[in-house]
């Protein structure tokens, strides 16, 4: 009886010497996986409105980004977000933060670096000179697609009608356009050309329309693809007023499937029924129907 008692607790004492065993291992494997690979100081001038772009690190969308000058720089560069920084527009400030960079092969992406605010050294209400339009690397932004313009006509005399569609686009079609969110949770849209030719970017306003109420000539020139949902766009500036630029009755389509669905992207078609504008301006065309369309590919899928 003894001797079962004996190594009953000789079990007992062995399973809790390895279960304490196993749990300091876990817990210096915790400590041993994420490991602190750099730590800076910096003090940092950031401009008083924020500017579109992008931060190569991890999965990089267009977001609104601060643009920050470095002691002794006279370059805004792109810098991501910033804990405890509690920011406002209209004002240029002066702080100072630290960066810690981790790496942590448990991660999905290993490293990584965190900024935290230590001071705000001044906070002054001022426009920032010199700002960039955008931090968007052509790289990036030329993987969108310039939209793809369409037009129908239905007209006893469709010359020139079609000659002026043609010559005046009411979107420039030479730019690549992107759809982001503000820190508001606005939708802004961009286009770029190039880098000191920008459009926009303008707030989206939207409204939520049924497709079946949409104008019946839409149905000369339809959308490519299952319609998911319908709406209106207006373009609002950066006071959040109308701009030159009409308001766009809005499809939100997905394309037909193709073999690889994560490269099929949701596209936008943009349309505006012009036929009283042309049936004004040619009165002897005899326009009965004009309808325009943009198919913006603004949904951009990983690659």
């Amino acid at each position: 009886m003894k001797t079962r008692h004996f190594w009953g607790a000789l079990a007992l004492l062995l399973c809790s010497f390895s279960f304490i065993g196993c749990s300091n291992d876990d817990e210096e494997e915790e400590e041993e996986g994420k490991k602190v690979t750099d730590y800076k100081e910096l003090v940092l001038t950031v401009a008083s409105k924020k500017i579109p772009g992008i931060i190569m690190e991890g999965n990089s969308v267009v977001s609104e980004l601060y643009a920050v000058k470095k002691e002794q720089a006279d370059e805004w560069i792109a810098y991501g977000g910033i804990a405890g920084f509690e920011y406002e527009k209209g004002y240029e400030y002066k702080i100072k933060v630290s960066e810690t960079t981790y790496l942590d092969y448990a991660m999905g992406d290993p490293a990584w670096t965190e900024r935290d605010l230590l001071e705000v050294i001044s906070k002054e209400q001022k426009e920032s000179e010199g700002l960039p339009l955008h931090f968007i690397p052509d790289a990036y932004y030329k993987r969108f697609p310039l939209p793809e313009y369409r037009y129908a006509v239905e007209a006893e005399n469709k010359s020139p009608i079609e000659e002026d569609l043609k010559a005046n686009s009411i979107l420039p079609k030479e730019y690549h356009y992107m759809l982001y969110s503000n820190i508001d949770g606005y939708r802004k849209l961009i286009g770029i050309k190039e880098d000191n030719n920008v459009f926009g970017p303008y707030t989206v306003k939207s409204t939520s329309k049924k497709p079946g109420d949409m104008p019946e000539s839409y149905k000369i020139l339809p959308p490519d693809g299952k319609v998911a949902s319908a709406g209106e766009w207006t373009f609002l500036d950066k006071s959040d007023n109308t701009t030159n630029y009409p308001s766009f009755d809005v499809f939100i389509v997905r394309p037909t499937k193709t073999k690889s669905i994560d490269r099929t992207p949701y596209v936008v078609y943009l349309y505006k029924d012009l036929t009283k504008h042309y049936q004004d301006k040619y009165p002897e065309a005899g326009a009965k129907t004009v309808v325009v369309s943009y198919k913006l590919l603004l949904f951009q899928y990983n690659q």
